[in-house]
């Protein structure tokens, strides 16, 4: 094509100088990128915590459930499967995606558990946590009103189960405190206080992500309870198990103690969200109970171990997972 007007001419030869220098520039920062690869050199590593590069080496050989809650309800351990779920969702987590409970629906999982789990004797229970407070039920109960189930290990004949783990009901003298409360049975020959508890208060941990642990020693017949990867004195209840009346704190009648826990009674299922009494139908051989629901907030990276964990062991886990790791 013959193109005679100069200023056409002048017009596309500035068009193609402004295309051939916005090429060079381009082609220069391709190769200035490139060159600051370092392709010889590995990517600096974390700084290990407490001497573990990630949180699944924290006493790897006694984990026997894990739960990330990132879409689904597995266990990578495959100690506990089989999940049903009930109106079961997901929202963002501490690590991925967490369990979402609900203040509106009931919502709650059961699954079948293998012994590793049924037959735990020590053991560690690890989390994170994320919710409102419960609220009393004052005479209208309701779903998110009253104590909230967690985890239970069902004993199919008993109202309880063997292991539960639920948000009490809340202390009106202390609006902003949760307060986490595990409770187990005993059913060892020879125990005679075999319903034993534990409750941690925990204050400014409403609607924030929280970290929390509890771990049995049945060698010391002692409970610990940690919060954020530190130890946590702010507690209702004895950390000293025994398995009888001891009389007093410094145990006046020489009741012995708590030691080796057994599990009995149970069926082999669990439940993720919720009491056994409370799912429809009931687990147990109770019923629906007003002044208890399924839980209402979020919950991640819910680990089971069959030790207690040690101080440095739950600090070095709390770290490592909120470092996403």
């Amino acid at each position: 094509i013959l193109v005679t007007n100069p200023l056409i001419i002048i017009k596309m030869k500035t068009n193609k100088s402004i295309l051939l220098l916005s090429f060079v520039l381009a082609s220069s920062f391709l190769i200035s990128c490139e060159d600051s690869i370092d392709k010889v050199n590995s990517p600096i590593p974390y700084e290990p915590i407490g001497g573990y590069e990630s949180s699944d080496e924290v006493a790897a050989s006694h984990l026997v459930s894990k739960f990330s809650f990132d879409g689904n309800l597995e266990d990578s351990k495959n100690n506990i499967a089989g999940l049903e779920g009930m109106n079961i969702s997901y929202a963002d987590g501490i690590k991925g995606s967490a369990y979402q409970g609900s203040s509106s629906v009931s919502r709650y999982a059961v699954g079948n558990a293998t012994s590793k789990i049924t037959s735990l004797n020590d053991y560690t229970i690890s989390f994170w946590m994320n919710t409102a407070n419960t609220v009393a039920d004052g005479g209208n109960p309701g779903q998110g009103k009253g104590a909230q189930g967690i985890f239970s290990i069902v004993r199919p004949t008993e109202f309880w189960g063997a292991m539960n783990l639920f948000l009490e009901n809340p202390d009106s003298a202390f609006p902003n405190r949760l307060r986490l409360k595990l409770s187990v049975e005993n059913g060892r020959e020879g125990v005679v206080w075999r319903s034993q508890s534990i409750i941690m208060n925990i204050d400014q941990g409403i609607n924030t992500w929280v970290h929390v642990v509890l771990a049995y020693d049945s060698k010391a017949s002692t409970i610990s309870c940690y919060t954020n990867g530190a130890a946590s004195t702010n507690l209702s209840g004895n950390t000293l198990w025994y398995a009888n009346d001891p009389g007093g704190a410094n145990n006046p009648n020489n009741a012995p103690k708590y030691g080796v826990f057994e599990m009995t009674g149970t069926n082999g299922k669990v439940v993720f969200g919720n009491h056994q009494f409370e799912t429809t139908p009931p687990l147990n051989n109770g019923s629906q109970q007003d002044w208890a629901t399924s839980y209402a907030g979020l919950m991640d990276e819910f680990r089971i171990y069959d030790a207690a964990l040690t101080d440095n062991e739950v600090t070095a886990l709390y770290k490592l997972e909120k470092d996403k790791r």
